[in-house]
């Protein structure tokens, strides 16, 4: 499916979503751990405002969680901290809490990567 709008409407018309988010094929093997490097779930979606994953334990929809983001094709382990938006079995919405610009930055990398990948495909 690749990139799409993520212009969702509320009732009164508004915008709900602020950023485009990027879908990642399971086959890129984005995961997320905890601190302990516990694997929680294989990260589905990304945007600069949060992320969407599989995930495999329990997430509560607004509790705050510190996760790490690891792509390793890129050598990246992200810190992020996050409140769940939305939790189910098979998906959990995130959405980030003050990321720094650093974060920010290798966030945009992956983004990049799987956008570039997308476009040259379709």
């Amino acid at each position: 499916m690749g990139i799409f709008s993520s212009k969702a409407k509320t009732a009164s018309g508004a915008e709900r979503r602020r950023y485009e988010r990027v879908d990642l094929e399971y086959a890129a093997q984005v995961f997320v751990t905890d601190n302990k490097g516990k694997r929680l779930g294989v990260l589905r979606q990304l945007a600069r405002g949060g992320c969407m994953l599989e995930p495999e334990k329990d997430f509560k929809e607004g509790k705050k969680y510190t996760l790490i983001i690891v792509d390793a094709s890129e050598n990246l382990k992200l810190v992020v901290r996050a409140v769940a938006r939305y939790a189910d079995a098979r998906r959990v919405g995130l959405e980030f809490e003050n990321l720094d610009v650093d974060t920010a930055v290798e966030i945009g990398i992956i983004i990049g990567k799987y956008y570039q990948t997308d476009s040259i495909s379709a």
